[in-house]
């Protein structure tokens, strides 16, 4: 690396951030729906141009050191370690770039593995808080668990290894600081067992580990080793796993006689905290540690379904709706998140559902209110969880607008693309019906050409809606999407090739949405079956393949011509789009797209919704930004 690495890496990272919150702008300042599209626009193009600059600095000097082979001399150790705190703790902004993170940290750690304990040690600390930080977030994709059990399978192995550093023998070895990393990423492990589920046969491995770290904090050889430790907050660190093993309503399916020793251990750790509030405030606010106190009580048979819910309740509405840091996210969305997983759901009451309504509008409305430089993977973990939750209520929000306004609080341009994925669906619906309607017969309810006329205004209408929903798997991803300023790594593009099958398992989910599933499945395979994803799904085999084959035609168009948010480079024109994929007609895009875009009258069309349509799609959304900015 050069002389001038601080300089290059803070420049790096200031870049970082600026992209974060230039794609995604706030309003102030902005009061009519032009100068909004007129600012993502200009935005995009200075995305652009920071991505240049960083796409240089990670060419020329941070990859070359990442990906060789010789021992990296001390400057260049530590010029990386700065980088990587850097990145997960940058000014305003969480964890910036974790796949970066993760290449440094195992660069690092395979450059210790032939030198003392001390170095192995720090570089496995490193190593560990990657994993973990990768593991919440590939865990936020539901359809592809093996991605995240790889972070979650190294980060329990680094965790046996710093066990074995806890031998009285090898401990007595360390020095200082590495004793205390050992003693609080020994405790630390207990983080990477987080979702898997509860054997209630024997004996918990989990528990077992957070049992021998509670005996740790009190045992005198330890203590005598650390006099200085902080070991009060080892204890209240190590009750603080336990109490949280049952988030979400106990998904991970602890039985009755583990329900019991939790629900001991969330006592023991609620008495600390009160026992010195100034102290742990700092770690969680007084409503976290009663909602985890009201929540496993609960599950023990402690207090009654009815107590627990109403408690819940008044936690959340005593909560700050303007609060941004951490404890405001946990109050506004980890509380509504308790309170639906507690739900009984076979005996929703009306004030049940009210609740619920209100619940979702008002996660919705801090969505909007989150300043673009907020704790975006926090508030991520929660926000998922409700929309895998989401409950329909009769009159409230749809599973359809409660996703959409979802994507266009913490994505405005991926919001912006459904909608006119929509628009140009729906035409090339009509005029398909219009020119040659054999092309859509094998639609439900569409056994003929003739059929396919008479059901014009049902087939165009469905177009339109399943469009709208074919991205609603990009919801879990959001993070992996606001990466413009490098090239995706492996890993991210396993991530984004999951989002048509979360959508599909999303949208199957809810009646108002279902028939929409295998349109957000099948969109990204070609005409012919031949490529695309996912593999295992073959689209010559659903009901609505000529639907999928409309929303791929227009999920291309619109990617192609679109300069904001789905590339920071200038769109195409129609021309060069067509010149492109008339030579695919037949086994990317249907043979039916060559001939539609041939015929000048479809062309127009088109090139209107692309201009004049993607114009007031940006001024409808800046619409609904306003509103739910103003409320």
């Amino acid at each position: 690396m050069t002389k001038d690495m601080d300089h290059t890496n803070a420049g790096y990272i200031a870049r970082l951030e600026r992209i974060r919150q230039l794609s995604s702008p706030s309003l102030e300042g902005i009061d009519d729906a032009k100068l909004y599209s007129d600012l993502l626009r200009e935005n995009f193009i200075r995305i652009g141009n920071l991505s240049t600059e960083n796409r240089a600095f990670l060419d020329a000097e941070l990859f070359p050191i990442l990906f060789s082979n010789g021992q990296l001399s001390e400057a260049q150790t530590d010029e990386l370690i700065a980088l990587s705190e850097a990145l997960l703790s940058a000014t305003n902004v969480e964890n910036l770039d974790l796949p970066i993170v993760s290449l440094i940290s195992d660069r690092l750690l395979k450059d210790a593995a032939s030198q003392d304990d001390a170095t192995a040690i720090r570089r496995l600390d490193m190593r560990m808080d990657a994993c973990y930080a990768l593991m919440l977030m590939l865990g936020r994709v539901h359809a592809c668990p093996q991605i995240a059990d790889r972070f979650r399978q190294e980060g329990l192995a680094i965790g046996r290894r710093f066990l074995g550093y806890l031998e009285p023998h090898r401990f007595q070895a360390l020095d200082a600081e590495s004793r205390e990393i050992v003693l609080t990423d020994a405790r630390y492990m207990a983080v990477f067992y987080e979702g898997l589920i509860c054997d209630n046969a024997g004996p918990n491995e989990e528990l077992q580990h957070l049992d021998r770290m509670l005996a740790l904090a009190d045992d005198p050889f330890y203590r005598a080793m650390m006099p200085d430790y902080d070991w009060r907050y080892f204890r209240y660190r190590a009750l603080n796993y336990y109490a949280k093993v049952t988030d979400n309503g106990n998904e991970r399916g602890f039985g009755p006689a583990f329900l019991a020793v939790i629900c001991d251990r969330t006592e023991a750790f609620s008495r600390l905290w009160h026992s010195d509030p100034d102290c742990f405030s700092n770690y969680d606010n007084e409503n976290q540690v009663q909602m985890l106190l009201y929540r496993n009580r609960y599950l023990a048979g402690r207090i009654s379904y009815d107590e627990c819910h109403d408690a819940l309740i008044a936690l959340y509405e005593r909560r700050d709706p303007n609060q941004y840091d951490l404890n405001g996210i946990y109050d506004n969305l980890q509380l509504p998140l308790e309170a639906i997983c507690q739900l009984d759901l076979d005996h929703l009451s009306d004030d049940d559902l009210r609740r619920l309504d209100q619940f979702y509008r008002e996660v919705i409305r801090y969505a909007f209110h989150m300043p673009n430089s907020g704790s975006l993977s926090s508030m991520l973990e929660f926000f998922q969880g409700i929309i895998d939750r989401f409950i329909e209520v009769p009159g409230g929000l749809s599973f359809e607008e409660m996703a959409l306004q979802c994507l266009a609080a913490l994505h405005p341009p991926t919001y912006v693309h459904s909608m006119m994925v929509a628009k140009l669906s729906c035409y090339l619906c009509g005029r398909l019906i219009e020119r040659d309607p054999k092309w859509l017969v094998g639609a439900p309810g569409c056994g003929s050409a003739r059929d396919v006329v008479a059901n014009r205004s049902a087939l165009t209408d469905y177009t339109f809606h399943a469009a709208r929903c074919h991205d609603v798997g990009k919801l879990s991803i959001i993070d992996t999407i606001f990466v413009y300023g490098r090239n995706l790594f492996d890993t991210e593009f396993e991530l984004i090739r999951t989002h048509p099958r979360t959508g599909y398992e999303l949208l199957v989910r809810h009646d108002s949405t279902r028939a929409y599933g295998d349109v957000a499945l099948g969109h990204h395979r070609w005409y012919d079956n031949s490529r695309g994803y996912p593999e295992d799904f073959d689209t010559r085999r659903s009901p609505v393949k000529p639907i999928i084959d409309i929303v791929l035609c227009a999920d291309c168009l619109d990617a192609a011509t679109d300069s904001v948010g789905r590339s920071y480079r200038r769109g195409k024109t129609l021309e060069d789009f067509t010149a492109e994929v008339l030579p695919e007609c037949g086994t990317h895009y249907p043979p039916w797209l060559a001939e539609l875009l041939k015929d000048p009258e479809t062309a127009q069309g088109l090139q209107a919704i692309l201009q004049e349509g993607r114009r007031e799609t940006y001024q409808n959304t800046y619409g609904l930004l306003s509103r739910m900015n103003e409320a």
